[in-house]
């Protein structure tokens, strides 16, 4: 179905009320610049600010009340991350990076990726520093969270919350929702703020890295990562990295008491199992490798499961074949549905596992035997399990055509695989050397930055903005 003016106005009524919400976010860093008396960046995003707001709110009484249906709100979301990356890129202009490097660097910032363009963030001016981090903690909670926090109308906030392919419902009315999560977000945060504290980070680095290991992103305020710090750092980054990696409602029921309802999920069983076995795994082949750094294979086994991507001394790259090959698919699964972190999802995972299994027990049942899948106590039924397995196959498709262009320009196939999933997967590790990453060809920063933008919108809102505007008329 092609799209008519008033489906149009639509768009850009939900765009501008995104937009707005990420000009007034805006002060925030332009208020922490002015404190570190650092005034052109104090100017800089309050005028970013100000200029978004006023534009925007323009649109807004321009077009009034609009209604806003789901391919609407599911059109609208993939517009918005690629026009907020644009508009979160302007900073960096004033850093020395040029402008796809900017875009790049915005991107994996509000995807939650965490792969930078920046060498060296020890040598940045504290408040773009500040920026980096505080985008990263703004996209793992999620633009549509924080815009259904100022929508008014409950049909356009229910549109949009499941565009964004959100689950969890623990209150009925999704703004609720919203905020319930926020007060979650935003106590952990705090929480990790304290924990940095007594790590021995100062004040702007704790704030900084408990905003990044809570959304699962994975920037740092120095090349090396969270290890420069040492290893009290990184154990806070690891706890705050497995709650990232736990959706909000099971965190719902944890702080209601029901601790019981909360390790009886087949995803936190499945998450907690994973996780474990992946540590054993890469302790034994660390051990009969004579390695030593066990630790570090620890904090890598957490940042690419939870899709972190953070980083210590020891690259992935020092890693045996086993432990690398290991932390790829880790990174392609991702952790809980619902969470901040980005891959399939291990809820997609447990459903595939799930129809494997019916498929085979239906071989020895009588024919037309009612076999429903089921995950602990919800029966999935066949056209959502069909939805994830069609996810599946569209995600590992992408990583596949990526892949091949990275191969083309000369990367080996461990490399382009690698990269291409981290980038999609929102993850950000890396076993590429920082001269080929900081040097790659622009047709390739630009493919990673699509795959981080496909892979934080979960590949479909993509694919109908495509279709909307005549492209792909046969998908």
């Amino acid at each position: 179905m092609e799209l008519d003016s008033s489906d149009f106005f639509s768009i850009i009524y939900t765009i501008s009320n995104m937009l707005r919400f990420v000009g007034g976010v805006m002060f925030v860093p332009a208020l922490v610049a002015f404190f570190l008396e650092e005034f052109f960046f104090a100017e800089l995003f309050g005028l970013m600010g100000l200029s978004i707001l006023i534009i925007f709110s323009v649109f807004r009484i321009v077009l009034g009340k609009r209604e806003v249906r789901f391919r609407h709100a599911i059109i609208s979301i993939a517009l918005a991350w690629f026009i907020i990356g644009f508009i979160s890129a302007v900073p960096f202009l004033f850093v020395g990076l040029n402008p796809l490097d900017s875009f790049f660097e915005s991107v994996s910032g509000w995807s939650g990726t965490g792969i930078s363009m920046i060498e060296f963030p020890q040598d940045l001016p504290q408040s773009i520093n500040f920026w980096r981090g505080f985008i990263q903690w703004l996209g793992g909670f999620g633009i549509v969270l924080l815009a259904l926090l100022v929508f008014e109308k409950p049909q356009t906030a229910h549109n949009l919350f499941a565009a964004e392919g959100r689950s969890e419902d623990f209150y009925v009315n999704v703004v609720k929702v919203a905020r319930t999560i926020m007060v979650i977000y935003f106590g952990y945060t705090f929480i990790g703020i304290i924990l940095f504290l007594f790590s021995g980070l100062s004040l702007f680095e704790s704030i900084f890295h408990s905003f990044t290991s809570i959304a699962t992103a994975g920037f740092s305020t120095h090349s090396i990562g969270i290890g420069f710090f040492g290893s009290n750092a990184m154990l806070v980054s690891m706890f705050l990295m497995i709650l990232g990696g736990i959706s909000f409602e099971s965190h719902f029921d944890l702080m209601h008491g029901r601790v019981k309802k909360f390790f009886n999920n087949p995803e936190i069983k499945f998450f907690l199992g994973i996780l474990i076995i992946s540590l054993l795994l890469v302790l034994f082949n660390l051990f009969f490798l004579n390695k030593e750094n066990f630790f570090e294979g620890f904090f890598y086994v957490v940042s690419a499961i939870t899709s972190t991507g953070a980083s210590t001394f020891v690259s992935v790259s020092d890693f045996p074949a086993l432990s690398v090959f290991l932390i790829l698919v880790l990174m392609i699964f991702g952790a809980c549905y619902g969470s901040t972190t980005g891959g399939l999802k291990i809820w997609r995972i447990i459903i595939l596992f799930r129809v494997i299994r019916r498929e085979i027990h239906k071989a020895f049942l009588p024919n037309h035997t009612v076999f429903p899948i089921k995950v602990g106590n919800k029966v999935i039924s066949d056209e959502s399990a069909l939805k994830a397995l069609s996810y599946l196959a569209l995600y590992f498709f992408f990583i596949v055509i990526g892949s091949i262009i990275f191969m083309l320009f000369g990367y080996g196939i461990l490399e382009s695989v690698f990269t291409v999933s981290s980038a999609q997967g929102n993850s950000g590790l890396s076993i590429l050397s920082s001269y080929s990453l900081f040097n790659l060809h622009p047709l390739l920063k630009l493919l990673l930055s699509l795959h981080m933008i496909v892979g934080r919108m979960e590949i479909l809102p993509f694919l109908i903005l495509i279709k909307s505007f005549g492209f792909g008329s046969k998908i």
